[in-house]
């Protein structure tokens, strides 16, 4: 009698750890764990734009960063270096995202310096409140 009570007990078992592990929705796994950034308000220089090949529709676009706040990271002092301005699918901008957004050589944008200072994820990101990475459709024409 007591062997039915034991299997019994373990289909219960089983069956509450089932039902858990249905219920949960699938985790996405983070890149590099939980990063925390520090920003530093600046502006970004248009320093260079370049066509890329003779067949190609895109553009090299390197900009510099300048800001009046002290970085406290020592990975994060940027100035006096040049950045490649890439779209977040790590792509070179075209001739009609480059008229969109205004960009050409000498100009300047308001920009943010992210500084990484928990994690390990990139080390430092360039972020472009009027210009709009993510807006691809506009690279494809």
């Amino acid at each position: 009698m007591a062997i039915p009570i034991i299997i019994l007990i373990l289909l219960l078992f089983l069956t509450g750890f089932l039902w858990q592990a249905i219920d949960e929705p699938p985790s996405k796994p983070v890149v590099g764990g939980q990063c925390k950034y520090r920003k530093y308000r600046g502006l970004a220089q248009i320093v260079c734009i370049r066509k890329r090949g003779v067949r190609n529709k895109d553009y090299e676009v390197r900009f510099s960063f300048h800001t009046d706040e002290i970085v406290k990271e020592r990975h994060g002092h940027v100035e006096g270096k040049e950045y490649l301005l890439l779209l977040e699918n790590s792509t070179y901008p075209g001739p009609e995202f480059l008229r969109k957004y205004g960009i050409e050589v000498g100009k300047h944008f308001n920009c943010y310096l992210k500084v990484i200072t928990r994690g390990t994820c990139t080390p430092v990101l360039f972020d472009f409140p009027t210009i709009d990475l993510g807006d691809y459709f506009e690279n494809q024409k």
